[in-house]
């Protein structure tokens, strides 16, 4: 089963976001614990007991392998001598990470993370609280995005988020400047059909819809024809029978997802968004897959192709928008 790893921390937007969840993905882990008033401990204690839909969070010997270089980077961050970046480490953005009234975000301790709170306090980048630190809250998710990254390419895991932003903060950072000249990338955006009664159907039915007959063979599958695709996208070999396969076991997984609520109403479309970095040119390959995709009757949307500059990222990750959810009636 393949495990997504949510970031910043489990301050996922609302419960929304965890609906869409148990009904479109295999495993969701959680990292980095940042909370001050959140409803979410109570309700993923309950999809623990009674789905297969969360990972175990990391553990304290997770931590401690990962961790120390992260502590290296703050390091180099901080340094008096590191070439500042306008979105990392520059001088004024420092010193409001410093400032304690700008430490808004409270981090509890975990276990495994005692030597990354005690760097943070040391290096007047947190101040102690009870039970944990507080941080300025872009430092801390900052913190969350390394820390899911490590732990995603150590356990084999995909990052995701409803952050855009940290999407793009996450590719700048994996980024090396080459200038000879980079890879090709593009977006990719698939729709995947949502009931447009989400915001209003109870746990206890999207549970029973997982557990389902089924449901969870067709989840096993669209993963794995998802993960198929988006390699080959990414060798810049993707074939018409990949994208062929991917559509077909995304819509036999939507019948299940929608269940009978698509007779009341028209389902809605959640767009996730992958960033795929080609190892060969990708106008080649989406000219050969140009036929197939519009002929399927949802085509996927593959955004204008860049040359990023920069050596392939090493992470996958994509990110989800809510909007249209929220939106329906």
């Amino acid at each position: 089963m393949k495990t997504f790893i949510y970031y910043p921390g489990m301050e996922v937007r609302d419960e929304l976001w965890l609906k869409f969840a148990l009904l479109w993905l295999e495993r969701l882990a959680f990292v980095f614990t940042v909370s001050e008033q959140s409803r979410l401990p109570p309700l993923l204690a309950r999809l623990a007991r009674q789905s297969d839909l969360l990972a175990p969070p990391p553990s304290a010997a997770d931590f401690d392998a990962i961790t120390p270089p992260l502590m290296g980077l703050l390091g180099n961050l901080l340094d008096p001598g590191f070439v500042r970046h306008k979105v990392f480490g520059n001088r004024a953005l420092i010193a409001r990470w410093r400032a304690s009234a700008n430490h808004d975000c409270f981090c509890p301790d975990q276990p495994g993370l005692a030597a990354l709170h005690q760097y943070g306090l040391e290096q007047g980048l947190a101040s102690r609280d009870q039970g944990g630190i507080r941080m300025a809250r872009r430092l801390a998710n900052l913190l969350s995005m390394y820390l899911a990254r490590e732990w995603a390419l150590t356990h084999d895991g995909l990052l995701i988020t409803d952050h855009d932003y940290l999407d793009r903060l996450l590719h700048l950072s994996e980024s090396r400047y080459q200038p000879s000249g980079g890879q090709a990338c593009f977006h990719l955006e698939m729709g995947l059909r949502l009931p447009a009664s989400l915001a209003s159907l109870s746990f206890d039915t999207l549970l029973a819809r997982r557990a389902a007959p089924g449901y969870g063979a067709a989840l096993g599958t669209f993963h794995l024809a998802l993960a198929a695709l988006c390699q080959t996208l990414g060798k810049g070999t993707a074939t018409q029978e990949q994208l062929l396969a991917f559509a077909q076991a995304r819509d036999a997984l939507e019948q299940k997802v929608l269940g009978e609520d698509s007779a009341a109403s028209p389902p809605v479309l959640l767009p996730l968004t992958w960033l795929i970095s080609t190892e060969q040119g990708a106008l080649p390959m989406l000219s050969r897959l140009r036929g197939a995709n519009e002929a399927l009757a949802r085509p996927l949307i593959f955004h204008p192709v860049r040359q990023s500059h920069f050596q392939k990222r090493k992470s996958q990750h994509g990110f989800t928008r809510l909007g249209q959810i929220r939106r329906a009636p």
